[in-house]
C-alpha cells in the first residue's frame, strides 16, 4: 500500500512539474533532438567522406600498381577535388607526385605537390615541400627550391629539411652553407640511421671536392 502511495505521489509530482514547466520543456526537448540529430548526421557524413576518400585512394594505388598513369590521374583528380583536405588526398598526392617525377613529368609533379602543401596538415605539407624542392632541383631551379624550404617545420622534419637545404646549397655552389645544413641534418638523426650515413657521405664528397672543413 505504501509503495502504491509513493508511486502515486511521484506521479502527481511529475504531473505538477509538467503542468508548470511544459511551456519551456517542449522547445528545449526539440532543440536537444535537433542538436543530437545534427551531430549524428555530421558524424555519418564525415564517416561517409572518409570511406569515399579511401576508395579513391585505393583506386589510385591500384592504377599505379598497374602502371596506368591515366587511370591514376583520374583517381587522383577525384581525391584532390572532392576530398582535398583529407589525409587520403595528402597520401595520394605524395605518391602521385613521386610517380610523375620518376616519369619525367616534373611540371605536373610540382602542381600536385603544391596542392598537398596548400590543403594538408603540416606534417604532409612539409613532406611535400621537401619533395617539391627536389623536383625544383631537377628543373635546375635551385633558388626556388630554397624558397620552398623557408619556414619553421615540425621538429620531426628538421633533419630532412636541413638535408634538402644542403642539396640546394651544393647545387648553388654554396659549400659552407651546404656543409652547415648537412651537419645539422646529421646531428639531428640517430647514429644508426641510414639517412645519416648518406648525409655523412655527402659531407665527405664535399671535402673531397675542396669544401672548407669545420
Amino acid at each position: 500500500m505504501r509503495d502504491d502511495l509513493e508511486q502515486q505521489e511521484q506521479l502527481d509530482a511529475i504531473k505538477g512539474f509538467w503542468s508548470e514547466n511544459k511551456k519551456w520543456i517542449i522547445p528545449l526537448a526539440v532543440l536537444l533532438l535537433i542538436a543530437v540529430s545534427g551531430t549524428s548526421g555530421w558524424n555519418w557524413w564525415q564517416n561517409r567522406q572518409a570511406i569515399n576518400a579511401s576508395q579513391a585512394l585505393t583506386a589510385m594505388e591500384g592504377a599505379l600498381g598497374e602502371q596506368s598513369l591515366e587511370k591514376a590521374r583520374a583517381a587522383y583528380k577525384v581525391l584532390s577535388s572532392d576530398f582535398r583536405s583529407s589525409t587520403q588526398a595528402a597520401l595520394g598526392g605524395l605518391q602521385m607526385a613521386k610517380t610523375l617525377a620518376v616519369s619525367g613529368e616534373l611540371a605536373e609533379a610540382r602542381t600536385v605537390l603544391q596542392q598537398v602543401i596548400d590543403h594538408s596538415a603540416p606534417e604532409f605539407a612539409w613532406m611535400a615541400r621537401i619533395r617539391l624542392a627536389g623536383v625544383m632541383l631537377d628543373e635546375n631551379n635551385a633558388k626556388a627550391a630554397l624558397e620552398t624550404l623557408n619556414g619553421k617545420p615540425p621538429k620531426e622534419f628538421l633533419a630532412l629539411v636541413e638535408d634538402r637545404k644542403g642539396d640546394v646549397h651544393a647545387a648553388l655552389g654554396n659549400k659552407e652553407e651546404a656543409r652547415s645544413a648537412w651537419k645539422a641534418a646529421a646531428d639531428g638523426l640517430p647514429a644508426a640511421s641510414p639517412s645519416r650515413e648518406l648525409i655523412l657521405r655527402k659531407l665527405q664528397t664535399l671535402d673531397a671536392f675542396g669544401g672548407a672543413k669545420s
